[in-house]
């Protein structure tokens, strides 16, 4: 048997760094940090596109309509057709996708300039004082996408701490129903409820050194409380866990044969997808086979073997995202699928 299985939870629940995830529809943490991501990335590619168009103001001044800005014209209209997707993406797995296309573009831009500026014999001080001048003029609308940042960082932060220490009052309310004392566990966690109000002045303050300091506060007192809830000496039967991921992996094989049907019903080529489906559904049984015989060391190695299949399925999820082959809403959802086996594979890594 393996104690502090619940210590691990606590961990999960409290920690910003971590994510507990059971389905594909069970996502409320994520979908914050997307938001955030998002309002960061629209007040940033503002910026960008406006130095952009001060780039080609000023290199279509000094080529003298030779088209010496056609190519950068053409990145910036690139980059600003890629930033419009931004607010349409729901996973961390999209946005990273369309932040290294954008970045990509940014690289080329500034080449395509360099370029330019020799050829046209360019100033690079009365190019930066272009930009800043544009930047400037931009000034009321960027000071309020950044304020639109600023809010739904803050807001959604908040809203993270309050769903992690929910849950972890959660697990702390179920071991003191079992007849666990909780008391210096209780104490703990009411140390970091008490750390909200902090971390929502730092947020007012706009203080990004503040905020990293209470995180690392509320790290510290997450780890201190999940050291008080393994000293409770808190041990899940092996057979429970066995039971439990048993339970994910029917959830996770149905899940993704449903994904599989729909792809294959689009005229995708699913052959490898089904071939590894169907050794996950084998291995899968397996492990409720040798559970129903009480062989929980042969359910343990099935078990590790469907892990194995689930990395797999996982890869090949990715490389139809990733190679273009998807768009629209099942694409997002297949990412979403992918976000969840990640998840999933990473528990089991740590529990069986």
């Amino acid at each position: 048997m393996r104690k502090g299985l619940v210590t691990l939870i606590l961990i999960l629940v409290i920690v910003s760094t971590c994510v507990s995830v059971a389905s594909a529809d069970e996502f409320p943490i994520l979908d914050e940090q997307v938001e955030i991501r998002q309002a960061h990335l629209k007040w940033t590619t503002t910026i960008q596109e406006t130095s952009m168009d001060a780039v080609i103001a000023y290199i279509d001044e000094i080529s003298n309509g030779t088209e010496g800005a056609s190519e950068l014209e053409s990145l910036r209209d690139e980059f600003q057709a890629q930033t419009e997707t931004i607010g349409s993406l729901t996973t961390h797995v999209a946005l990273n996708n369309a932040l290294r296309q954008l970045r990509q573009i940014t690289t080329d831009f500034r080449v395509e300039t360099r370029k330019q500026m020799n050829e046209h014999n360019g100033r690079y001080l009365e190019l930066a004082n272009r930009v800043k001048t544009a930047l400037e003029e931009n000034k009321n609308e960027l000071d309020n996408l950044k304020d639109v940042y600023w809010e739904k960082r803050k807001e959604n932060a908040l809203t993270i701490f309050d769903t992690r220490v929910e849950r972890a009052q959660n697990v702390l309310n179920t071991l003191r129903d079992k007849g666990y004392d909780t008391g210096e566990a209780q104490a703990k966690l009411d140390e970091i409820t008490a750390k909200r109000s902090e971390l929502e002045d730092a947020f007012d303050a706009k203080d990004n050194l503040a905020i990293a300091q209470v995180h690392r506060d509320i790290f510290e007192l997450s780890k201190e409380l999940a050291r008080i809830v393994r000293d409770l000496q808190v041990e899940i039967p092996r057979e429970v866990r066995v039971r439990h991921w048993i339970h994910v992996g029917e959830r996770v094989v149905d899940r993704t044969a449903t994904i599989i049907s729909e792809l294959d019903r689009l005229g995708i080529d699913v052959t490898e997808l089904r071939e590894i489906h169907s050794q996950a559904e084998a291995d899968l049984e397996k492990a409720k086979e040798a559970f129903d015989a009480s062989d929980l060391e042969g359910a343990v190695d099935a078990l590790k073997d469907l892990k194995t299949d689930l990395i797999e399925l996982r890869d090949a999820y990715e490389e139809l995202v990733f190679g273009g082959t998807l768009s629209g809403d099942l694409k997002a959802t297949v990412e979403s699928t992918s976000a969840v086996l990640s998840n999933t594979i990473e528990e089991m890594e740590a529990d069986i």
